[in-house]
């Protein structure tokens, strides 16, 4: 399913080359559940354009496909417990919508120099050429003197295109931990409990002020990632796929064997509300697909009908799913 999804980015990011096109051709052709993964994906895809907003499909499919999340069939209760529940559902979602409310990132914009909205793109052209490009919801500070170039994340994400200035080093800090460009293009994010540094161009040194016991510094090439964090160190260098990390900027979001509480904390930083989830138990259910970032209520609808999920809603800016 990882490989049938890297192959659908990157068929998606554009014409393969002949020799692509070969290696494609040869591996749907290597085993009958590849070409079922592929189609597994391509059917996700379709069916998210199919499902109209104000539809919310209860019943699931008869037999599901190939590499498709297992579905939790809803429990049956007394209508006295679905009354309650209802009663508890709509208490949650109205108390998370008077915090949302109170949400403010005015401590945010003071800071930043440059932002983005919630589901905005922009490229910030910096003093000396670089450039950056922000994800939604993200914002940095630019903090440039004669002697170095650093940019702070305040949060969210961003690509960093780096300029040649060997007088003068590029770092980008966050959450504690410097990335010195050595001459590249590179992707910083900051998740709620860790920062990811991924590595397209070049080479990207990574050192941590507090590490703990954990490893303090890192040295990354073309197509790898580290994530780190304050107190645990940085982690093991994975390899990534690098169509599949700037898939976000063509407007697409990519979930392989990714529990549902991570996909809804993906999707909450593209919708201007909240979702939320209601019982723990849904949020460890694994999710596969590729999905637009455009619209992530209809995403929410997908979600609904392939899990067999229900959702309580005070218009579509706070949604709690529950079974």
């Amino acid at each position: 399913m990882e490989e049938a999804i890297n192959w659908f980015v990157r068929r998606d990011a554009g014409a393969l080359t002949s020799e692509e096109q070969a290696d494609f051709d040869a591996w749907l052709g290597a085993d009958p559940q590849n070409e079922a993964a592929y189609g597994t994906i391509q059917q996700l895809w379709s069916d998210l354009d199919e499902i109209p907003a104000a539809a919310k499909p209860r019943t699931l499919p008869a037999k599901p496909r190939y590499g498709e999340p297992t579905a939790i069939v809803p429990l049956q209760g007394s209508r006295k417990r679905k009354r309650i529940w209802q009663a508890a559902c709509a208490l949650a979602a109205g108390t998370a919508l008077f915090f949302v409310a109170l949400g403010s990132d005015l401590p945010l914009r003071m800071q930043a120099d440059a932002l983005t909205a919630v589901g905005e793109i922009k490229a910030v052209t910096l003093p000396d050429g670089s450039t950056a490009l922000l994800n939604t919801d993200s914002a940095i500070a630019i903090d440039y003197s004669s002697r170095q170039r650093r940019i702070r994340l305040l949060s969210g994400e961003a690509e960093f295109s780096v300029a040649a200035d060997p007088d003068r080093p590029f770092e980008v800090a966050a959450d504690g931990g410097v990335s010195t460009a050595l001459g590249t293009v590179f992707l910083v994010r900051r998740h709620s409990t860790e920062t990811t540094v991924t590595v397209l161009e070049s080479r990207v040194a990574v050192t941590l002020d507090d590490a703990g016991s954990g490893n303090h510094e890192a040295l990354l090439t073309a197509n790898r990632q580290v994530a780190y964090s304050e107190g645990k160190g940085i982690g093991p260098l994975q390899t990534v796929d690098p169509k599949s990390a700037t898939a976000w900027q063509r407007g697409k979001l990519i979930f392989s064997d990714v529990t549902l509480g991570a996909v809804i904390e993906e999707l909450n930083r593209y919708h201007p509300g909240k979702i939320m989830i209601g019982e723990q138990r849904l949020r460890d259910m694994k999710v596969n697909g590729v999905f637009e970032t455009r619209d992530p209520v209809a995403v929410v609808n997908a979600l609904e009908a392939s899990l067999g999920l229900s959702s309580t809603r005070l218009t579509d800016l706070l949604i709690l799913l529950h079974s």
